[in-house]
C-alpha cells in the first residue's frame, strides 16, 4: 500500500513538471517551426498548441495552432500551423508532418 501511495505521489508531481504527452509534443512542434522559419520572427502559443493536441494514433498527437508572423509590425498576419508528433517510449518526440495553412482573410485585408 505504501508504493502503491508514493507512485501515485510521484505521479502527480511529474504531471505538475509540465512533461505530458501534449506539452512534450508542443515543444517538438516549436522546434521543428523554429529550424523551418530561420531568421523570420514569428510568436506561436505553446500552451494553447498542447492544449489543442489531439491523439490520432496511440503514439501520435494532432495538434494545431495560430502563428503570428512579424507580430506588431505592419507586416503582421497570421496563419495556422499543424503538427503530427510520434511519442516513442524511451525516445525524443518526433515531428512526422509539419503544414502552413494560409488564410485567405489576411490577403484580401492587404
Amino acid at each position: 500500500m505504501r508504493a502503491l501511495t508514493m507512485a501515485i505521489a510521484m505521479a502527480v508531481v511529474l504531471t505538475g513538471c509540465g512533461g505530458g504527452r501534449e506539452e512534450l509534443a508542443a515543444k517538438a512542434c516549436e522546434s521543428e517551426v523554429r529550424n523551418k522559419l530561420a531568421g523570420r520572427t514569428f510568436e506561436l502559443d505553446l500552451a494553447d498548441l498542447a492544449a489543442k493536441a489531439k491523439p490520432e494514433q496511440a503514439d501520435v498527437l494532432y495538434l494545431s495552432s495560430q502563428i503570428v508572423f512579424d507580430k506588431g509590425l505592419t507586416s503582421e498576419y497570421r496563419q495556422t500551423v499543424e503538427c503530427k508528433v510520434r511519442l516513442d517510449p524511451g525516445k525524443e518526440p518526433s515531428v512526422i508532418f509539419l503544414q502552413f495553412n494560409w488564410s485567405m482573410d489576411e490577403i484580401k485585408k492587404n
